[in-house]
C-alpha cells in the first residue's frame, strides 16, 4: 500500500504542471519561459510597427466575417510539450522561436481553435486562427451591402 502511495506521489511529481497563462501587456515585449512574445494588433499604428518583423512566428486570431477578436489565452506547444501560454488582449501575437515545427492553440470564450505552424530559418513564418462563430457584425451599413451583394 505505501509503495502504491510513493509511485503516485513520483508520477504526480513528475507530470508536466499546466501554469496559469501569463497575461500580456499591449505592445511590449515580455518574456515567457524564455521565449519573447508580444500581444498587439490594435489599431493602424501598432500593426505597421516595424520592430514586430524581427519576430519569428505571428499569430492571427479573426472571427466569422474575418474581423479581428482579441481577449484570448494562446499556447504554443512543440514536441507535445507547452512551451508557453499567454492571455492576449489584442488580435496578433509574435514570438521570437527558433526555426522549427510548432502547434498552437487559442481559447476564446471557450471555443479552441488550432494549427500547426512553421518558423522558418528566416523571415516570419504566419497562421491565422479563425473562430468562424465569433464576432459581431462590423456595421449595419456592411451587413446590408453583404447582404444585397454590393
Amino acid at each position: 500500500m505505501k509503495r502504491s502511495f510513493l509511485m503516485l506521489g513520483l508520477l504526480l511529481a513528475s507530470a508536466p504542471a499546466c501554469a496559469a497563462p501569463v497575461s500580456l501587456p499591449l505592445d511590449e515585449p515580455t518574456t515567457v519561459n524564455g521565449i519573447v512574445a508580444v500581444c498587439t494588433g490594435i489599431g493602424s499604428d501598432s500593426r505597421q510597427n516595424p520592430a514586430w518583423q524581427s519576430y519569428s512566428l505571428k499569430v492571427e486570431i479573426a472571427g466569422k466575417a474575418g474581423q479581428y477578436l482579441g481577449d484570448e489565452v494562446v499556447a504554443v506547444s512543440q514536441g507535445g510539450r507547452e512551451l508557453l501560454s499567454v492571455d492576449c488582449g489584442g488580435p496578433w501575437l509574435l514570438f521570437k522561436l527558433a526555426p522549427g515545427a510548432y502547434r498552437v492553440t487559442a481559447e476564446s470564450a471557450g471555443v479552441k481553435a488550432e494549427s500547426n505552424a512553421h518558423v522558418p530559418a528566416s523571415g516570419q513564418g504566419r497562421i491565422i486562427l479563425r473562430f468562424p462563430a465569433q464576432g459581431g457584425t462590423i456595421s449595419a451599413q456592411h451587413d446590408e451591402k453583404a447582404a444585397t451583394g454590393e
